[in-house]
């Protein structure tokens, strides 16, 4: 049956998770109950397992057999683990209104059951489908990590390790099944901190069910994306440092601390749970300045430990240990910050939002962001109320901390990750009223009720990203053949498409970034992921211009030896365009010269200055970062190159830049050379295009009709391709 091996991907992910955590918490002599040694272990053991897995995918044997055999000890691992859980204390789940916890233990079933049949069947979610499983089929395939190119593989991949492990198994529904996993363990994680921190008339078990219904939370819990598994991490994090401030406990220091480090490993924006941590340690110890130094130094160990091969891997592939990010402070030629700089506005502002929106937006939805919470997110601001308590400050904090990342990026995902411990301060403001028990009851029930999706969907209560259909179980359970239900996205036929058709290992280069990636192990270049892809993307939107206009700069000057050439960008800065320069010519009289030597540098982007000199006028030096005064290009010639003329093709007009030329005699003085510009007419630059593409090894393109049209004219003469497939939107060309 098609269903067992996904299952048994799953089911092998989890059961290593809990043998390697249940002694992970038994070495570090954590003091906790039953019900919470299984629930932490088992996350202490899966982010233990990502990093196993890291290893062995580094090692390049990340193969079904190995991941297997890994289970097998697992499993006889835990088994002897049962006897010593068996002795711990249960849970005080008494503390907790039997109505309320009736109606927990219900909804997690019957909400679990729904979600379990979203979570199985087959994975169709656009991140999901991209880039989370798109890196992890690509490294499948290689049965290790391969080096990509892209922004996506800069990411830290602590979750996608947890995908690898599942995926090589059971393959795509097997690897989302891991975060239905961390889904379904967050509730339970949320009621036993409200029972061992005292949350009164069962208020953890609102905060719970608040976050476990919320129909954002459940639709991205259910896929193959990352946020709801790091709010478990992020939570247990927190879990335990509280825990450390009861009992000074060394195990709970380092537990914190390392999972804390996993979640920065998970995500970027969990950086700012290492800040908490290690506040909340130098806070609690400031009176002990010889402890706080231990405390401190164990805690930095335990941090760093998860995070710092991705830091590592990311200074040796991109040299950035922050890759895609972080462009301006470590230049690289990898990534370029023009790029960095239009993706972060994107993201800010989407669709024009502005803050006042945000209330309506995040609870019952609207037209600006993807993605809603529900109505009763209303209460969340009564977590600044919950900063009152000491059994609350924390949580409270951390929660409102852990909003940041949302100012940069205004994407309701971003909020995942706080939402648990700002909905746990809120439901304790309200489990501080008298006989707030019955509200609490009616307060859960509503939210379960309104938030079921069939419900939600007839009333239009919330809207974005949601579960807006039951998947038939046959499709689930893949009575309904797997690649039949999938054939419904457009995504997955293209993906299809291209492995029917492209060679091994050959690049495709896409213009409409509808591709699943982990449908297909041919690498997926988008146009924005890399400063290579622009680059690609750059050459055929150039050629499209024609025909129109060329601006050509000249700077002339008396015939002498040059020893060194800089020209420098003199216009005011405007961030709406980028200097461009496709090529550079060195004129004595009517001959064009060449350096027998040179050394060429430019800033920024030195990287690219040979494409400025390379002979071909459809290849560009550009500075890829907003036009400003004081740029610069330069050459030095030895030994010195005679000439009396410099001059420097736009292809794009060169439009909004102005530059002066200053030149370096043989003898060592410095002149200014005076200069113009001259128009003339582009010549057809498309096949150059497509021929420079073919040299940089792509050769296959993807590209839908709409663009066909505009920017290629359907013209496959003009450009020297040819259709190799086709689908209702997109066309599949080669390059001749």
């Amino acid at each position: 049956m098609p269903v067992v091996p996904i299952l048994l991907g799953f089911l092998a992910c989890a059961a290593t998770s809990l043998a390697l955590g249940i002694p992970a918490v038994r070495l570090l002599r954590l003091e906790l109950n039953r019900a919470e040694a299984g629930l932490l272990g088992a996350i202490l053991g899966a982010a233990l397992t990502s990093c196993l897995t890291l290893a062995i995918a580094s090692l390049g044997i990340a193969r079904e057999e190995i991941f297997l055999v890994l289970t097998t000890g697992s499993v006889l691992l835990l088994a002897l683990q049962g006897r010593w859980l068996r002795r711990l204390s249960p849970a005080p789940f008494s503390t907790i209104p039997t109505p309320v916890l009736v109606l927990f233990v219900l909804a997690w079933l019957g909400y679990g059951i729904l979600y379990f049949r979203q979570a199985v069947s087959p994975e169709m979610s656009p991140d999901g489908m991209a880039y989370h499983l798109g890196l992890v089929n690509l490294w499948s395939h290689a049965h290790g990590l391969s080096r990509s190119i892209s922004m996506y593989a800069a990411l830290p991949d602590g979750m996608e390790m947890l995908f690898l492990f599942a995926f090589a198994i059971g393959r795509h529904s097997a690897a989302t099944l891991v975060h239905f996993g961390f889904l379904m363990l967050l509730p339970w994680l949320m009621v036993l901190y409200g029972c061992r921190f005292g949350w009164p008339s069962g208020a953890a078990v609102l905060a719970a069910l608040l976050v476990f219904a919320s129909p954002l939370v459940g639709i991205d819990g259910t896929s193959a994306y990352n946020d709801v598994g790091l709010a478990v991490f992020t939570f247990a994090a927190i879990y335990l440092l509280q825990q450390w401030r009861r009992t000074r406990s060394p195990g709970s220091l380092l537990a914190a601390g390392f999972l804390a480090g996993f979640s920065f490993a998970v995500k970027y924006t969990a950086g700012l749970l290492l800040l908490i941590v290690a506040g909340t340690v130098i806070w609690e110890m400031r009176r002990h300045p010889k402890g706080a130094a231990r405390a401190a130094l164990l805690v930095s160990i335990a941090m760093i430990m998860a995070p710092a091969p991705y830091l590592i891997r990311n200074v040796i592939w991109y040299q950035n240990p922050v890759a895609f990010l972080g462009n301006k402070v470590f230049p690289n030629r990898w990534f370029h910050i023009s790029f960095e700089e239009t993706y972060r506005e994107a993201l800010a502002h989407p669709y024009g939002v502005h803050w006042s929106e945000l209330p309506r937006e995040l609870t019952f939805g609207g037209e600006k962001l993807d993605g809603s919470f529900g109505p009763e997110f209303v209460l969340l601001p009564l977590a600044l109320v919950g900063l009152l308590w000491p059994q609350t400050r924390v949580v409270a904090l951390a929660g409102i901390f852990l909003t940041l990342p949302f100012i940069g990026n205004k994407n309701g995902r971003f909020l995942i990750t706080a939402a648990p411990l700002l909905a746990m301060a809120a439901a304790f403001v309200l489990g501080r009223l008298p006989r707030s028990a019955p509200l609490i009851f009616v307060l859960a029930l509503g939210h379960l009720v309104v938030s079921w999706p069939s419900f939600n969907n007839r009333v239009k209560i919330s809207s974005g990203w949601r579960i807006v259909n039951h998947v038939p179980w046959s499709a689930a359970l893949r009575i309904e053949p797997e690649q039949q239900y999938l054939r419904r996205a457009d995504e997955f036929v293209l993906a299809q498409l291209i492995e029917t058709h492209v060679p091994e290992a050959q690049p495709v280069l896409v213009f409409s970034d509808a591709i699943a990636q982990s449908y297909t192990t041919r690498p997926i270049l988008i146009p924005w992921g890399s400063a290579f892809a622009e680059r690609m993307i750059d050459l055929i939107q150039q050629a499209s211009h024609f025909p129109d206009y060329e601006r050509t700069w000249n700077a002339r000057f008396p015939r002498m030896p040059i020893g060194e050439l800089r020209i420098v960008q003199t216009a005011r800065e405007d961030r709406s365009r980028i200097w461009s320069v496709n090529e550079i010519g060195l004129w004595n009289g009517p001959a064009r010269v060449t350096p027998e030597s040179s050394v060429l540098n430019a800033q920024p982007n030195p990287w690219d200055v040979p494409l400025a000199l390379d002979g071909s006028a459809i290849t560009r030096w550009r500075s890829w970062k907003a036009l400003r005064p004081g740029m610069w290009i330069d050459l030095k010639f030895d030994p010195a190159l005679t000439m009396d003329r410099i001059e420097i093709l736009c292809a794009d007009g060169g439009y909004g830049s102005e530059m002066e030329a200053h030149i370096r005699s043989g003898e060592g003085a410095w002149i200014t050379a005076p200069s113009s510009w001259s128009v003339g007419v582009l010549p057809d630059l498309r096949r150059q295009a497509t021929a420079e593409l073919k040299s940089s090894g792509v050769r296959y393109l993807e590209v839908n009709r709409d663009e066909w049209s505009k920017i290629f004219h359907g013209d496959f003469t003009g450009w020297g391709v040819q259709l190799v497939a086709s689908t209702t939107h997109s066309l599949l060309l080669k390059v001749d």
